[in-house]
């Protein structure tokens, strides 16, 4: 008798965070994209040596990276959408190999009473094999910490 291994696909669901910040749409977004280096947790949440500084280039295809002292980059992903003052979407190359499958992180800005409700998905779990779901876990739990607290309280500071 002959067995054939089987592949077995899970769903693991998205990290999905939300926040309402007291500013209009187009602030909210540029907040996130432009200052990203000023709300950005850099001294706990980076990749490289000596991290100094962190970008997002402002165009399909741009890159999101951190920058260090000495002037070496390390990619976090690549803008694959752009529509300001709308959406944002990005893959996370964070600690992958290249030519590994890819996630994404989906944020929206859409006008709420008093301001703007911004929401963040980070997808492509599944791609991390028997990791998914505790590197989801971690994420969930970073993600709170980056954009549910230090994003949404300087977004907050511009109101």
């Amino acid at each position: 008798m002959n067995e054939t291994s089987k592949v077995i696909s899970f769903a693991v669901p998205p990290v999905v965070k939300t926040v309402t910040v007291r500013c209009p749409p187009a602030t909210a977004f540029k907040r996130f994209t432009e200052d990203l280096t000023a709300w950005w947790p850099l001294a706990t949440h980076h990749i490289g040596d000596d991290p100094q500084t962190c970008v997002i280039e402002g165009r399909v295809g741009g890159r999101l990276y951190e920058r260090s002292g000495a002037g070496a980059e390390c990619v976090w992903g690549r803008i694959e959408q752009w529509d300001p003052p709308r959406r944002l979407v990005f893959t996370w190359e964070v600690k992958r190999a290249p030519g590994e499958t890819l996630q994404r992180v989906a944020v929206t800005f859409t006008p709420a009473a008093g301001g703007t409700h911004v929401e963040l998905v980070h997808s492509g779990w599944e791609a991390l094999g028997e990791a998914a779901l505790t590197k989801r876990d971690s994420y969930d739990k970073g993600w709170g910490r980056v954009f549910g607290q230090c994003y949404a309280n300087y977004a907050n500071a511009a109101a």
